[in-house]
C-alpha cells in the first residue's frame, strides 16, 4: 500500500474510530466524503482500507497501534501508542494561485495515552516525527444503543490544538508569503479548538458481515478564522462501508 493511501486512511478514520472492540479483528472497505475549511477546497471523496485487531492487551486499529496498560473491562481502559494524525493540507488542492504556492502541511506520527472511563475517553498526543512538535488534547463520549437490528451509536468530542500543531495547519512563514509576493501575508497561528459530533449506525447483514453508516460535524473555534488559508470553520463529513469480522 502506498504512502498516499496510508494518509488518506489515516486521515478519514480519524473522524470514524473503528466499530471493533472484541476480541479478533475485521477488514474492510469504507468509502468517506469530506469538506475541507482550507481557501478554495473543494470536498474530496476516497474509498479507504479499514483494519482491525484486538487481542488481550495489544491492539491495531487505524489510524493507532495501542497496548493495553491495564485490562481492558466494560468500566475502563489505560492504553499507551502511537497514531498516525492525518490533519494535513496540499495546496495543489486549492483552486487558489497564491494557496497552491504554499508549502505542504505534512500528517503526523504522533505518541498518545489514553484513558477511559465508561463512556468518556480521554486522551493526550504529542507529535514524535518532527512534523511541528506540538500536541493536542481530547476528550469525547460515546454510547452505544441497539435500535432492532441496528446498533446506533452517537458521539461528542472536544480537541484542544496547542500553537505549534496549530501553526503547522494554519500558520504561514515568511518564506511563504515571499513566494505569493505578499498575496499571502505571513501569520503565526494561535492554539485553536474544536467541537465533534457524530453519530454511526451498524447494520449486520449476517453473523460477520456489516455494513456501517456516518456522518460527522467539526466545528473549530473562530480564531481559526484569522488564517489567511482558511475560509471555513467547520466541516462535515459522510461515511459509508462494509465491514467484515473474523
Amino acid at each position: 500500500m502506498s504512502i498516499g493511501i496510508m494518509k488518506k486512511a489515516f486521515l478519514a478514520l480519524l473522524l470514524f474510530t473503528s466499530f471493533s472492540a472484541q476480541a479478533g479483528g475485521s477488514l474492510g472497505v469504507i468509502g468517506v466524503l469530506s469538506e475541507s475549511i482550507y481557501k478554495d477546497t473543494d470536498a474530496r471523496s476516497l474509498a479507504l482500507p479499514n483494519i482491525s485487531y484486538t487481542g488481550e492487551r495489544f491492539y491495531f486499529r487505524l489510524p493507532e497501534i495501542g497496548y493495553q496498560l491495564l485490562p481492558k473491562t466494560p468500566l475502563q481502559s489505560f492504553a499507551v501508542g502511537l497514531s498516525y494524525e492525518g490533519s494535513k493540507f496540499d495546496p495543489d488542492n486549492s483552486d487558489d494561485a497564491n494557496v497552491r504556492l504554499l508549502d505542504d502541511r505534512d500528517a503526523s506520527v504522533m505518541a498518545f495515552a489514553s484513558y477511559r472511563l465508561g463512556p468518556i475517553t480521554t486522551k493526550l498526543a504529542q507529535d514524535i516525527s518532527g512534523q511541528h512538535d506540538g500536541f493536542y488534547a481530547q476528550i469525547s463520549a460515546g454510547y452505544p444503543i441497539q435500535l432492532a437490528a441496528w446498533r446506533i451509536i452517537p458521539s461528542i468530542s472536544y480537541r484542544y490544538i496547542d500553537s505549534k500543531m496549530s501553526n503547522h495547519l494554519f500558520g504561514v512563514s515568511q518564506s511563504e508569503s515571499t513566494k505569493t509576493s505578499g498575496g499571502i501575508t505571513a501569520y503565526d497561528s494561535p492554539s485553536v479548538s474544536h467541537t465533534s459530533y457524530g453519530i454511526r449506525g451498524i447494520y449486520p447483514l449476517t453473523q460477520s458481515v456489516k455494513v456501517m453508516l456516518g456522518i460527522n460535524h467539526t466545528k473549530y473555534d473562530s480564531a481559526v478564522l484569522k488564517s489567511p488559508i482558511v475560509e471555513d470553520d467547520s466541516i462535515t463529513s459522510v461515511l459509508a462501508g462494509v465491514i467484515f469480522s473474523f
